[in-house]
Parts: structure tokens; sequence; C-alpha cells
């Protein structure tokens, strides 16, 4: 546990919790909550302060797909606190090893699971404080390259590659699925999750979800996986 700390952050993290929905008490780290669980099996408690930075692993990857990051960089910046900044700048740091502290490295791959239609997040976790780190992001190439992967709509193939590209980015930052077994049939499936009063489920519910709408698409639903960050972003102070 770190000792208490009479700063601004730790109070505006104190502040935080006691406003968020259905957390516990401000003096406490919360790793699950309504919509969202932390990625505690990886090692992820919180989330840092000082920001992160997004790379690209070659000029495909930041030419497909650095548009996709702005608005959930965007959101996390504004409504969490922490600076999330998309760069034009390269790194070749292979998948095997972690980049550099709180880079996130982004592929544009082929199948990089060898399963079609599969992305995957590789994050790293700060061995000294179990806050996320960064690592790497491998976006299937085929939500591009087949026109029509999600749906025959444009627009709605656009947004589910704008959601996609957000739960996988919210992996890096520590969210883990939150799927529970909601029909209580024994089983946790695909898709069962939290559901919002407009039938939204959270980005980070397996395999997808999120808002479905063009102002929506990409970013975090406010009362699940944004609670969740919020509450991740505390928990450095309160661990």
């Amino acid at each position: 546990m770190r000792a208490a700390r009479l700063t601004l952050p730790a109070i505006l993290a104190a502040l935080l919790l006691a406003v968020a929905p259905g957390q516990a008490s401000a003096a406490t780290p919360v790793y699950s909550g309504t919509g969202w669980r932390a990625w505690t099996a990886n090692g992820i408690y919180s989330l840092a302060p000082d920001g992160y930075t997004i790379v690209f692993a070659d000029d495909t990857a930041r030419t497909k797909l650095a548009p996709y990051f702005k608005t959930p960089a965007n959101q996390v910046t504004t409504s969490v606190g922490v600076p999330i900044t998309v760069t034009t700048a390269l790194d070749d740091t292979p998948i095997s090893s972690c980049p550099s502290r709180h880079a996130i490295v982004v592929h544009y791959l082929y199948r990089p699971t060898g399963k079609a239609g599969v992305s995957k997040a590789l994050a790293c976790h700060d061995t000294a404080d179990d806050s996320a780190w960064g690592g790497h992001l491998l976006i299937d190439s085929e939500y591009w390259t087949s026109s029509n992967w999600f749906s025959t709509n444009a627009t709605l193939n656009d947004i589910y590659r704008k959601n996609v590209v957000s739960h996988e980015l919210g992996h890096i930052f520590g969210l883990d699925h939150p799927n529970y077994d909601r029909d209580k049939d024994g089983t946790v499936e695909d898709f069962e999750c939290v559901v919002s009063d407009a039938g939204w489920l959270p980005v980070e519910c397996a395999p997808n979800g999120g808002y479905r709408t063009s102002t929506g698409a990409g970013k975090f639903l406010t009362a699940y996986d944004l609670a969740g960050l919020k509450q991740l972003a505390a928990n450095y102070w309160l661990r």
C-alpha cells in the first residue's frame, strides 16, 4: 500500500470515487463495477496519471489506424484526466517485448491471432506498482480489406471498426471483458454483459460492444467502461 499523500491528485481521486456510481469507500481501491472489470489477471490494477503515447509499428498501421484512436484518446484525456497522445511516430519494438514505458504500439496485421476477424491486445504492466504500462495492439486488417466485414452498410461497418479499436485499447489501459452469466444458465457466453436502457453493451463486452451510432462510435460507455477507467485512475493513488 502507498502511504497517504496530501496531494491534489489524491484529493481528486477521492472526490472521483465519491461521485462514481456503485463504488465502495473512497479509501479503498475497486477492481470491478457495473459493466466493467479490471484486468487483474494480467497484473493491471490501476492506470498511471502521467499519460500514454500511441505510436505505430509501420507506415501502413499509422495511415490506416491513426484516425481511429483520436476519439477514445480524447475521451480518456478529457473525462478521465489521463493524457493520451496519438502521435505519428514509428516504433519497431517486437511484439515479443514490452515497449518503453507508456508506449502503445499499434500493428495492422492479417489475422494476428491466426483466427479470422480476431484482434488482440498484448498489455504489459508496471511491476513496481501494477499500473498499466502500455503494450502492443494487434488489429486485424480484414476489417478494412473486406469492405463488408461487419455489415453491408458502410456507416455501420465503420462504427464496428471504431468500437473494435477502442475495445483493444481498453485492454491496454487495464479493462477486462465484463461478461457474466446474465441468463443464469451456468455459462458465461459471448455478448452476456449488462445492457444500457438504450440497448448498448459495454465496449469491452466480448466479442464486441459499444455504441452503434455515428456520434457514439469509438467512445467508452459512460456508465460502464468510462466509469471503470476513472476508477483505475483513482486506484493509482489508493493502492
